[in-house]
């Protein structure tokens, strides 16, 4: 699903909802507001005006996905580089503009003929 349409608030707000969904269900985490903010350390009216607006400080965000066992789903969102980064791009590139050196000449200096003699 892309979100690249969506304006910070409305991406802040689908996270809240989610994250809230995750919280009430029975396959999820089943806590109350109260039972989170407790495990959490966040405050009930922090997380209600999170859950309501999407407003959070990153800190309260990690303590929340944290008391929610989902934490390690952290580590997915930005994903590892896999293609060398600016500077290394940068070094291939000037490695590669490296003046090559001419083969050299038969010695003696005469113009090298073919097999059937023209040259």
């Amino acid at each position: 699903m892309s979100l690249s349409h969506l304006t910070d608030s409305e991406i802040a707000l689908r996270l809240a909802g989610a994250i809230r969904a995750w919280r009430v269900s029975p396959e999820g985490a089943g806590m109350t507001q109260t039972a989170l903010a407790e495990k959490s350390g966040v405050g009930t009216t922090s997380l209600k005006r999170f859950e309501k607006t999407g407003a959070i400080t990153l800190r309260n965000l990690i303590a929340i996905l944290r008391a929610l066992g989902l934490v390690d789903r952290l580590e997915d969102l930005v994903p590892q580089p896999d293609s060398p980064g600016p500077l290394a791009m940068l070094q291939a590139e000037r490695a590669r503009q490296q003046r090559q050196r001419a083969p050299r000449r038969p010695a003696g200096g005469a113009k090298r003929t073919d097999v059937a003699g023209h040259g």
